[in-house]
């Protein structure tokens, strides 16, 4: 009796162990990239000068998101953050590319009224 009493802790003890080592080296599903990307996504969709200027990144990073679910959806969560992830990454690049083309259209207007204005000793009065 002994002896089986020994052999099912050991077992239970083995189990327990194999369980704990599982555990600590599953990857934990990526909640917190996941809901940083579709907010970033959000965020991004909503600004017209982002779909304007920015179009494929945006689609980009939408295509991204849709694998990052998808790869949630099979539980294979080292795949759902690296889309997840990338996925914002694509939607700041959207938004900073929209950012530049504003930026540029505003330096133009003023370099065009700077060169409207009467030059110095052109005789124009003031």
């Amino acid at each position: 009796m002994h002896n089986n009493t020994t052999f099912l802790l050991r077992g239970a003890a083995a189990a327990l162990m194999l369980g704990a080592l599982s555990a600590c080296s599953s990857v934990p599903a990526p909640t917190g990239e996941m809901a940083v990307a579709q907010s970033a996504i959000a965020r991004v969709s909503a600004a017209p000068q982002v779909t304007a200027h920015a179009p494929l990144e945006l689609q980009r990073a939408r295509d991204l998101w849709a694998k990052a679910q998808s790869a949630m959806d099979k539980k294979d969560y080292t795949e759902a953050r690296r889309y997840a992830e990338s996925a914002e990454a694509e939607a700041r690049l959207a938004e900073s590319k929209a950012q530049a083309a504003e930026n540029r259209s505003r330096l133009q207007e003023v370099e065009r009224g700077y060169q409207a204005l009467p030059k110095p000793g052109s005789g124009a009065v003031r």
